[in-house]
């Protein structure tokens, strides 16, 4: 006969229960661990895909009573609290690395030319790191990530026809396009191309996503979106499509590179006959500096090198924390007054430059690194990961992070804007990738002798 302590509730061929001798301790079976609502994120997921939309597309600049940010940032952040991550974040490089950015920005708003710009510059950047934590949290899975990309893609195709619909140029006598009032984001041309040019990889890898007649819409919204960039007249922009294109083909297959290739020879032909002559004109320039064939684009070239030296000697002469957050342009102009000299009351025009001169080197070097780290950590997932989709969506918001790495060396982005959906993405979806392939190990391991798993590599 079976002792108690090892036939606690024994089950017999027959089928009968025998319930445990008289005396015996039972023990309770253990409840399987489970994980605090697994679902329970989704609605405040698709509550962040309606916030990334708005602020991928900078629609709510158009329409000023539209205060989309402020009715969902505390739903997010109420969310994050009651899904408990608001520590998931700092399980990745790039979280860590920006949290630290904004911490050294908050320490060097005191010392700033003028605390209360700065203060509003802090405001900002706050607001962006929250969206690097609401991504975090609210991005758990590969699907995930595929409909936030989808939404990114939206965005920029939303930009490219409303810069067609209702785009105007940026200044008299100028071709070239803006989209919105003075003040806005995109009025100005190369911000507006920055953010069509870093659309163009996301819409590529939602039309590899999507199917049927959403596919085919997906396709056909590329064309406004390559038109806008085009007819904005920006340098940066060419430069940073080129690159793209560039670390595509490298990567692309042999069918895709033909694609490719054919499709940017048209684009070519059609820009060349169809853009007004000044536009063309600008493109030259990059290649012929000391050209007069467009002396806007000319002294546009000349004053940037004159405001990228400047912000290089200011950062020498002010190296731990800077002049404060967005104050160059204000202590340029100051010094320059101290000298008997006109202040050029210009932005640095460099997001890198920008930070070392404004928060010191410490706090461009942060960013960097954080920068750096959305792109490096993408590269074995692109190479290795078992499952295709997951190396093409890698692929693209490489080059994302490439194209946007392009426009913030020409432009004074480093506080908020495009550039931080684009590492949040980065993030989320290293840490989705992360939590898949754990999942394929233990199936693997759980599966039969010889029994391969279905659909591991689909």
């Amino acid at each position: 006969m079976s002792s108690a302590a090892t036939d606690e509730c024994a089950v017999y061929p027959d089928g009968v229960t025998l319930a445990p001798e008289p005396g015996t301790v039972q023990k309770k079976p253990k409840k399987a661990r489970r994980h605090k609502g697994p679902e329970f994120y989704k609605p405040f997921h698709y509550l962040l895909l309606v916030y990334l939309f708005f602020y991928c597309s900078r629609i709510p600049e158009l329409v000023p009573w539209f205060h989309i940010g402020l009715l969902l940032q505390p739903i997010l952040l109420v969310g994050m609290v009651m899904t408990g991550t608001t520590k998931t974040i700092f399980r990745t490089d790039v979280g860590r690395m920006m949290t630290a950015f904004t911490i050294w920005i908050t320490i060097s708003v005191p010392f700033s030319t003028w605390r209360g710009g700065s203060f509003n510059v802090w405001l900002l950047a706050v607001q962006a790191l929250a969206l690097l934590f609401f991504m975090a949290s609210f991005i758990r899975t590969l699907e995930d990530c595929y409909r936030v990309m989808y939404t990114m893609a939206l965005a920029g195709a939303a930009v490219g026809v409303l810069s067609f619909l209702i785009g105007g140029v940026t200044a008299a006598g100028s071709d070239r396009l803006g989209l919105g009032n003075s003040n806005d984001t995109l009025r100005d041309a190369n911000l507006l191309a920055l953010y069509l040019v870093t659309g163009l990889p996301f819409l590529y890898f939602a039309s590899t996503w999507k199917k049927g007649f959403v596919k085919i819409g997906l396709i056909v919204m590329i064309l406004p979106v390559l038109a806008g960039m085009a007819k904005t007249g920006s340098r940066m922009g060419m430069l940073a499509v080129a690159l793209g294109l560039l670390f595509f083909l490298i990567h692309a297959t042999a069918s895709q590179r033909a694609f490719v290739i054919f499709g940017g020879f048209v684009f070519l032909f059609l820009a060349v006959a169809l853009l007004p002559h000044n536009i063309t004109e600008r493109f030259t320039i990059l290649f012929q500096p000391a050209s007069k064939a467009s002396e806007e684009a000319a002294e546009s070239s000349e004053a940037r090198k004159t405001m990228l030296l400047r912000s290089i000697e200011m950062t020498f002469e002010h190296p731990l924390l800077g002049v404060g957050p967005g104050e160059f342009m204000d202590a340029e102009a100051a010094e320059d007054m101290a000298v008997g000299k006109r202040g050029l009351w210009h932005y640095t025009h460099n997001a890198y430059t920008e930070l070392s001169s404004e928060t010191g080197i410490l706090g461009m070097v942060l960013f960097l690194i954080a920068f750096w780290r959305c792109f490096r950590g993408l590269t074995p997932l692109r190479k290795r990961f078992p499952i295709v989709l997951v190396r093409r969506a890698a692929l693209c918001i490489q080059i994302a992070i490439l194209v946007s790495a392009v426009g913030a060396f020409f432009l004074s982005i480093a506080y908020s804007g495009i550039l931080y959906p684009i590492m949040g993405i980065s993030a989320a979806f290293q840490l989705a990738a992360a939590r898949r392939q754990k999942e394929m190990k233990a199936e693997a391991e759980a599966a039969p002798p010889g029994q391969s798993l279905q659909g591991a590599t689909a």
